[in-house]
C-alpha cells in the first residue's frame, strides 16, 4: 500500500499536467451542481451578454481537457518540468480565482443588491470593477499559457539541434 501511494506521488511529480485533468473533471461536476438562474452578465458598450454560469464552467472544463490532451500528445518533446509546473499552476491559480470571483465575487465587491441603472450609486461603479477584475484574471489566465509555448517551442529546438 505505502509503494502504491509513494508511485502515485512519483507520478504525479513527474506529470504534473493531471492536475488539469482533475480540474477539469471538478468544473464538470461543479457546474451540474450550480443554480441554473445564476447569470454572468458582460456589458459591452450598449449591448448586455447573459451567459449561464454553468455554461461558464464547461466551457473552461473543455479548454483544460484540451490542454491535458495537448500535455499528453507533448510530453516527450517539453522541455523543462519546472515549466510544466509553473504552466499548471498559473492555470490552476487562475481559475480558482475566476471560480471564486464567479461565485462570491459580486457579493464581495457589491454588498448592495444589484441594479443595473442606477448613475447615482456605485452600484455601476462596483459592477465596472468587478467586471475588470475578471478581464485581469482571463488576461492573466491566457497570458499564463504562454508557459506551456515556450516549453513547447525550446524542447522542439533542443531535440532538432
Amino acid at each position: 500500500r505505502w509503494l502504491l501511494l509513494n508511485r502515485n506521488n512519483l507520478q504525479l511529480k513527474q506529470s504534473p499536467y493531471h492536475l488539469l485533468l482533475l480540474t477539469g473533471l471538478v468544473l464538470v461536476l461543479t457546474s451540474f451542481f450550480m443554480n441554473q438562474n445564476r447569470t454572468f452578465d458582460i456589458h459591452v458598450h450598449d449591448t448586455y451578454y447573459v451567459i449561464n454560469q454553468g455554461h461558464v464552467f464547461l466551457f473552461l472544463a473543455f479548454i483544460i481537457s484540451v490542454l491535458w490532451a495537448l500535455y499528453l500528445v507533448a510530453r516527450k518533446i517539453l522541455y523543462s518540468k519546472s515549466l510544466t509546473w509553473i504552466h499548471v499552476i498559473i492555470t490552476l491559480v487562475t481559475l480558482l480565482l475566476l471560480f471564486f470571483l464567479l461565485n462570491f465575487g459580486s457579493n464581495i465587491l457589491n454588498p448592495s443588491s444589484k441594479r443595473y441603472l442606477d448613475a447615482n450609486n456605485q452600484t455601476f461603479n462596483m459592477d465596472e470593477q468587478y467586471t475588470g477584475w475578471i478581464a485581469y484574471i482571463i488576461i492573466a489566465l491566457i497570458l499564463g499559457q504562454v508557459t506551456f509555448i515556450v516549453n513547447l517551442i525550446i524542447g522542439i529546438v533542443k531535440r532538432v539541434t
